[in-house]
């Protein structure tokens, strides 16, 4: 990486990038933040986000390691059609459940993780030094499988993804793992107040466990994150309830299997089935879409001015949503903090970073006052 590479530069700070941006804004996001502003006011944020320091939360789901390579392209191979690129440098995150754990932990101060990591190649060391100190977590040893690991090649002046190498062993966990897994997560779920199930479709979530989530936490939120190893096999519709569920565009069209019909009834369909309280579906630079308890679906435009890296920002924004929907946020709180958190994970290179209450509250006092 050089110097004035892209994904070196210092971010913005939350005050600039608005008084840079407002002006901007589309006549939507205007109207939203007026709307919003005769409601509530950044001190009722604040509030909220004192509620969130008392949750005993518990996380649970897939450790991934977000392991980049930037590259220089050269062009393509001379004796093949492939395309061949210099390597300059590298540099891993801890993602999956381990970025979610810490979002959390910069709002809460009693976080609780269980997850699995893998016998061979577990990166445990370095997975330990890139938590939240805060963080009590807890891990499974899968014997003789590797700790889940994305290497992603990217043109390091353009920040675009080349292409992904998965290491991983997604199979079912061995049944003594798995009791040991079990017995974890009964003994934990018993001093919490939110279970957030960070499910990527790697294993580390059982169908049994599933069921157990479903029947022994107070409160569950849910993510089933599709991706490029589980496409087309893990949907929302693995779970029997979830008192609060995020997912993306695509994710709830996967559960339907409908890509161009309209977003509200699917989500009527699964919160109805699943008992949720509020859902977000997440649309990018369309902002989200939240349906409250009564059925009714608020659009929320998004608040994003620019964007380094779309990995982790789901995330960030399923973490410290599933926080405020355990607390009964309104839906147009939840739906608002969740695409500004959303805006400040795209800004930050993989999970570098996590997002805290200060990069949200200087973001957001500009425009509620």
């Amino acid at each position: 990486m050089t110097p004035d590479d892209p994904h070196n530069e210092p971010a913005l700070g939350a005050a600039a990038r608005v008084n840079r941006f407002h002006a901007g804004f589309s006549e939507s996001v205007r109207g939203f933040v007026e709307g919003l502003r005769s409601q509530f006011d950044a001190s009722d944020i604040a509030a909220l986000f004192d509620r969130m320091k008392e949750l005993r939360v518990l996380v649970i789901g897939d450790t991934i390691l977000d392991d980049y390579h930037f590259c220089r392209t050269l062009g393509t191979s001379s004796k093949d059609p492939a395309l061949a690129v210099q390597h300059d440098s590298n540099e891993m995150f801890a993602g999956g459940v381990l970025a979610v754990a810490n979002h959390v932990a910069n709002f809460s101060k009693q976080v609780r993780l269980v997850s699995v990591l893998g016998e061979a190649e577990s990166h445990r060391d370095f997975i330990e030094s890139k938590l939240n100190p805060g963080i009590q977590a807890h891990f499974v040893a899968k014997q003789g499988a590797p700790t889940t690991l994305k290497r992603r090649f990217i043109d390091g002046y353009f920040v675009n993804k080349l292409f992904e190498v998965y290491f991983m062993d997604d199979s079912p966990l061995p049944a003594e793992e798995e009791d040991e897994l079990s017995e974890l997560v009964e003994r934990e779920v018993r001093d919490c107040d939110l279970v957030i199930a960070a499910d990527f479709g790697h294993g580390a979530i059982s169908p049994s466990l599933r069921g157990q989530l479903s029947e022994l936490a107070p409160f569950l939120a849910v993510n089933t994150q599709a991706n490029a190893g589980n496409r087309g096999f893990h949907t929302i519709g693995k779970y029997a309830r979830a008192d609060f569920a995020s997912l993306s565009e695509g994710e709830i069209r996967l559960e339907f299997r409908d890509t161009r019909g309209d977003l509200s009834p699917m989500m009527e369909s699964v919160a109805e089935r699943l008992g949720t309280r509020a859902f977000v579906v997440t649309r990018g630079q369309n902002g989200c879409l939240v349906r409250a308890r009564d059925g009714a679906v608020l659009r929320v435009p998004s608040f994003t001015p620019r964007i380094i890296d779309r990995v982790g920002a789901g995330d960030a924004l399923f973490a410290i949503t599933s926080m405020a929907a355990k607390l009964g946020a309104a839906p147009e709180m939840i739906g608002f903090i969740g695409n500004v958190v959303g805006g400040l994970a795209v800004e930050v290179l993989g999970n570098r970073e996590s997002i805290d209450r200060r990069n949200i509250e200087e973001f957001i006092e500009p425009m509620l006052g």
